[in-house]
């Protein structure tokens, strides 16, 4: 498999601006949680979110898609690029909308939660799921931190392998969370301001590389 698997494993999750709060106090829940935010802003496809709740992840005992609150392996995910056009009857909004937050796979092991993942999209018929951290060879890491990540002739499957999840059961504690990263400078004060009330000190920065957003 292309790539290097990389020395720290961070996973990102992207959600709307106004969620942010209620993640930095409670965490993220999946959606049926009894704990989610009842206030809590979707950003993606409706539709695929509802067929995702009684979906089986792909290892025995290990329950339905609905059950984990799912991240990816690398930014400028498809789903952004969809919030971003429109695409797919996908709500369109401004990326400067869209937070993300980033957590490493160190936390999860130390709080001992219960994860899997994929090498590619969890409902695609060819993707394999994993709970192994030995398994991590087994994402296109090339593709997943891709900016460029269409199909070609020689290769039908790369959008697939872009959209590989790392998926944690039930709960996702604040104090998981690493860092939050931000369209800009507008988006940083607000992220600020909230860090400030709650006294909280997790890094926080702008994209000013271009390596988040489109």
């Amino acid at each position: 498999m292309p790539g290097k698997i990389p020395d720290t494993i961070w996973v990102f999750r992207i959600v709307h601006y106004t969620n942010l709060e209620y993640i930095l106090q409670h965490g993220m829940f999946t959606k049926q949680h009894p704990q989610q935010d009842p206030d809590y802003v979707v950003i993606g496809d409706n539709q695929l979110i509802g067929q995702r709740h009684d979906y089986p992840v792909g290892i025995e005992g290990m329950g339905n898609l609905g059950d984990y609150v799912p991240f990816y392996f690398g930014p400028l995910s498809v789903m952004l690029l969809n919030i971003k056009t429109g695409h797919r009857g996908v709500t369109k909004r401004s990326q400067r909308e869209i937070v993300y937050v980033c957590c490493k796979m160190e936390a999860f092991e130390q709080k001992e939660l219960s994860f899997v993942f994929t090498d590619g999209h969890a409902k695609d018929r060819l993707t394999s799921f994993f709970s192994n951290r030995n398994d991590l060879k087994e994402v296109d890491w090339d593709v997943v931190k891709s900016r460029y990540w269409n199909n070609t002739p020689e290769d039908d499957t790369r959008q697939r392998r872009k959209q590989a999840e790392f998926l944690v059961q039930d709960h996702v504690p604040p104090d998981c969370i690493g860092a939050i990263v931000v369209y800009d400078q507008e988006m940083l004060d607000f992220a600020a301001e909230i860090m400030q009330r709650l006294d909280l000190s997790i890094p926080t920065q702008i994209d000013s590389k271009g390596n988040f957003y489109y």
